[in-house]
């Protein structure tokens, strides 16, 4: 990490003890008294109300005032803590993977306009790398179905898209983009999304299976399990349960296209042996005991760790791929996952993390050069969706690595998610959970 200017770490503690400035009228004394008189009360009543709204603007001021120095003191706080929290980051290649193939940034969203006009859907369309690569598959001339869990999130990121695309200066002259309802944590849901886009008799080429959410890491225990409509943990019912009903129901439609494709948004912190699966509890899904309960915490059977869950939802996503490869291949559908990297972004993936947590650890992760940006992750989402170098490819696990060094990199996935038969168990048990056997 390179060095930089930075407060001392007991000043910037001391600045975040230190009390906001006093609003001068902010108090009831300070506030002026009604004249008795008759004749006076209403110079009073006027006068009162003149200095309650100057205290008003005031606050206001300093509410502005005590943001941005939060602000402020945040990120010399993050860049202060670096060398403490170092040890917790993922560290630039915790292993040493065999690579097969590498695309750099610059890469992944040049030929999106050149490739055949595609009908793309995309889970989770609405923030982060969901919404960035929508707008680039719309600039790019291509049709985009943003599946959002509320309809009011599906316009605003239909919307988004095709503003981007009216200012992209792409030569095909942008696509389309139209947003409608798929809440991944509601099976019901899921079935009535499906039932609508066949509705449509459109084709459907690229399923995208991006939406995923993480939950406080600090929150453990059974006090603290959500749960879906249909009572799975939410963490898992969501990021896998939904995406597996979605891609079955789906996979018909997929098949009926020329060249279609499904891709599935992993993550590197599925292998215990990677950068960020190293930090916290592995993943490891043991024997999947949990999932022959709808109530279960975890998947394993144990008990509920916000951590282990995510990074065990991300090991079931590269089992499904790596089964649907095997199942739906033989259709003509293309099977592939990638990782966005690590995108600490307080307001989107980490926005159910202590606020404070998420702003530091998006400083501490962006001044150690491991961070990625949403449009990074949305370059690497459309590429999979419809460049044609991907075209015909299958099974493969395109990851952020090395970790920040902005290109997906093709290498193998981890040992457990290559467990051909954790692949097909997991399958089966997904199955029961969705009604679909």
């Amino acid at each position: 990490v390179v060095p930089l200017p930075v407060l001392p770490l007991q000043a910037v503690c001391q600045q975040l003890r230190r009390p906001g400035p006093v609003l001068e009228g902010s108090s009831r004394r300070g506030r002026l008294a009604l004249h008795a008189t008759a004749g006076c009360a209403a110079a009073s009543v006027a006068h009162a109300s003149a200095r309650r709204l100057a205290g008003s603007a005031k606050r206001l001021a300093a509410a502005r005032v005590r943001r941005a120095r939060r602000r402020e003191v945040t990120t010399q706080l993050g860049l202060a803590l670096v060398p403490a929290l170092q040890p917790t980051l993922p560290s630039v290649a915790a292993v040493d993977y065999p690579v097969d193939k590498v695309i750099p940034m610059d890469r992944l969203s040049a030929e999106l306009a050149k490739s055949p006009k595609r009908t793309v859907v995309i889970t989770g369309a609405n923030s982060g790398v969901g919404l960035a690569g929508a707008k680039l598959l719309t600039a790019a001339g291509h049709n985009v179905i943003c599946a959002c869990r509320t309809q009011a999130k599906a316009d605003s990121a239909a919307a988004a898209a095709v503003e981007f695309a009216a200012k992209s200066a792409a030569p095909s002259g942008g696509g389309t983009a139209t947003g409608l309802v798929c809440d991944l944590a509601d099976l019901a849901s899921v079935r009535a999304f499906a039932a609508k886009l066949a509705e449509r008799k459109e084709p459907l080429d690229t399923l995208v299976l991006n939406a995923g959410l993480s939950l406080n890491a600090t929150e453990k225990g059974s006090q603290f399990v959500r749960r879906t409509a249909d009572g799975f943990e939410v963490t898992v019912g969501t990021n896998h349960l939904g995406h597996f009903l979605l891609a079955n129901l789906l996979a018909p439609q997929l098949a009926a296209a020329s060249e279609p494709r499904l891709v599935v948004t992993a993550s590197p912190v599925h292998d215990p042996k990677s950068a960020g699966g190293e930090v916290g509890p592995p993943a490891g899904l043991g024997d999947l005991s949990g999932l022959s309960n709808a109530r279960f915490e975890m998947v394993d059977g144990g008990s509920f760790d916000p951590d282990k869950a995510y990074k065990d939802s991300k090991l079931c996503n590269m089992l499904f791929m790596a089964e649907a490869a095997r199942r739906f291949g033989p259709k003509g559908i293309s099977v592939n996952a990638f990782s966005p990297g690590l995108i600490a972004d307080p307001n989107g993936f980490f926005r159910n993390q202590n606020p404070l947590f998420a702003n530091v650890f998006n400083q501490i992760s962006r001044v150690a050069g491991v961070a990625e940006t949403n449009e990074f992750g949305g370059g690497a989402l459309a590429y999979l969706a419809v460049d044609q170098d991907m075209k015909g490819a299958q099974g493969g696990w395109y990851d952020s690595y090395p970790s920040g060094k902005h290109q997906l990199a093709k290498h193998a996935a981890s040992e457990e998610a290559r467990d051909v038969s954790k692949q097909l168990r997991l399958w089966e048990l997904s199955e029961k959970l969705t009604g679909l056997a």
